[in-house]
């Protein structure tokens, strides 16, 4: 993706599926992504649980823990930030970091990161949004889109006559729409004359280029163990099993069909902990980017790093080399870089292999001992 913009791809979905919870919900997610403390130009930079980081030049430094965050917003408290299902040791001392090398991505921060901030947000791009359902032109097209594409949703004339409806839908009804939207192009082309403005502005106002996001977790995971004592393979398998599942579960969801065509690396690094890695990060919505999930000091470790402009890469090597979280383990097995496809062919080539020696011992060309010598070499 050449340039981020607050295209019609992102800003449709808001506009038909999202009402008056918008700004705690979409905001309270936000504030915890991008966040405002100081900024520093220093080459190497502790943030905390024993690791550090490089800092590239240019770069901006934020960090910011969850009880600050909920000390700055009172509405939201620490279950707003727990995945159902997952526990992934988030306390009030979680901590967030987020570098830039974008001042203008810096302005975004500062608004999102304060009250008067957030009424700026809502003022100048939520209010004039909704404000839209007014223009006879754009609702006529939003009436006719709805009765094509969704037509067991009622009549409606208004914005908030709309949200009523979508409010009583389920959460299912909800998925489908949202994939619809983002997926017609044609639906985008033509509110695009009403939107455009906001999109240019939006692109003046606040610009991406590179970015990167670190989440440290504060408590202790008693599943870290027992997690990194399986091999890369057996977990590459479980990995490949979990996505299968998800898939099966919600097939029509697009925040899970793009694990389709996904590029991972499971393995471990040199202190033997287990990693996810993807660079596969990138489609139409999503810019380019890199994705790493970990654990260091049996605490969850996550940091992810996009390239949303003219940069043809990230600097997330760079800035993840100081913490050696992401470093092939010296264990020969362990410095296997599996997708789910390359799991498949290690084993075939194993089994073949074995085969191969089986046959040359059974047919006289190898002594017992040879046979023995040769299987322990391939084994190991």
């Amino acid at each position: 993706m050449q340039k981020f913009q607050l295209n019609c791809a992102t800003i449709v979905p808001r506009i038909i599926v999202l009402g008056s919870w918008f700004m705690k919900k979409i905001l309270g997610i936000i504030v915890l992504i991008l966040l405002l403390c100081g900024n520093t130009y220093a080459k190497e930079k502790k943030i905390g649980n024993g690791l550090s980081i490089n800092i590239p030049e240019g770069y901006h430094y934020f960090e910011l823990t969850l009880k600050q965050i909920i000390t700055r917003f009172p509405s939201l408290d620490i279950n707003d930030f727990q995945i159902e299902g997952f526990d992934l040791g988030i306390g009030i001392d979680a901590k967030l970091v987020v570098l830039s090398n974008e001042k203008k991505t810096i302005n975004l921060i500062d608004d999102f990161s304060s009250v008067t901030g957030l009424a700026k947000l809502e003022n100048e791009y939520y209010e004039p949004l909704i404000e839209l359902f007014d223009n006879p032109g754009f609702l006529k097209i939003i009436k006719k889109y709805v009765k094509k594409k969704f037509p067991k949703i009622e009549r409606f004339d208004d914005f908030e006559e709309l949200w009523y409806i979508i409010e009583d839908l389920s959460e299912e009804e909800m998925q489908k729409i949202g994939t619809k939207l983002f997926e017609d192009k044609r639906f985008h082309k033509k509110i695009d004359i009403y939107i455009r403005p906001f999109i240019d502005k939006f692109n003046s106002d606040y610009k991406f280029d590179k970015t990167t996001v670190i989440l440290i977790a504060d408590k202790k995971l008693e599943s870290v163990d027992e997690m990194n004592s399986v091999s890369t393979v057996e977990a590459n398998n479980f990995m490949k099993e979990l996505i299968k599942v998800m898939i099966k579960e919600s097939p029509k969801d697009p925040n899970i069909k793009f694990l389709k065509k996904l590029k991972y690396e499971v393995a471990k690094n040199n202190n033997g902990n287990l990693y996810l890695y993807s660079n596969d990060f990138e489609d139409s919505v999503t810019p380019k980017g890199n994705i790493i999930l970990t654990s260091e000091n049996k605490k969850f470790f996550m940091m992810f790093s996009t390239c949303n402009n003219k940069c043809k890469s990230t600097d997330f090597l760079q800035i993840i080399k100081p913490t050696n979280i992401y470093s092939k383990s010296k264990k020969k097995l362990e410095n296997v870089v599996s997708t789910s496809n390359e799991v498949d062919q290690l084993t075939d080539n194993l089994i073949e292999q074995l085969n191969q020696l089986n046959d040359l011992y059974k047919s006289g060309v190898l002594t017992k001992e040879e046979f023995k010598k040769a299987k322990k070499k391939l084994l190991n």
